[in-house]
């Protein structure tokens, strides 16, 4: 897609988030829509909205997502087979999300996430698939001991 449509695509995001009471922003740079949320117990997530890409007959995919651990690559390090397996048993417990391994050059950074159809997202959706994306991120970071993001 083509950085215009990108940030057309975006800014209809904005707007659905507007409409259910989300405050956030577009990051034009990282070509993404932004939101924070404040959780129980003083803890806070980060959710991120970007444009997955188009299905077979044209519908734009968006994509929610939330970091929640990044493990370094490099020698007796990156994610084991245990927390790999792990990942694969939450993705069967967990509601409208679903973990996955993101690899960057210098480390993986697991991610709660779900995708959806911009043109047929409307507030409530967005609502509640905002709120369960961060709150699965949140409950994985929480059990690695941590709030970073």
């Amino acid at each position: 897609m083509e950085p215009a449509e990108i940030l057309s695509v975006l800014q209809q995001v904005a707007d659905v988030a507007a409409l259910a009471g989300i405050r956030g922003r577009v990051n034009e740079e990282r070509q993404h829509f932004e939101a924070g949320f404040n959780l129980a117990e003083g803890r806070s997530q980060m959710v991120y909205i970007r444009v997955a890409g188009k299905t077979p007959d044209g519908s734009t995919v968006i994509t929610f997502f939330s970091p929640c651990h990044v493990v370094q690559k490099g020698f007796l390090s990156g994610i084991t087979r245990n927390q790999a397996l792990d990942l694969l048993k939450r993705n069967e417990q967990v509601m409208f999300a679903r973990y996955g391994v993101w690899s960057m050059e210098n480390s993986d950074t697991i991610v709660a996430s779900c995708d959806r159809l911009i043109a047929t997202l409307d507030h409530k959706d967005f609502y509640s698939t905002v709120w369960y994306v961060a709150m699965a991120a949140d409950r994985f970071e929480k059990e690695q001991g941590s709030d970073k993001f």
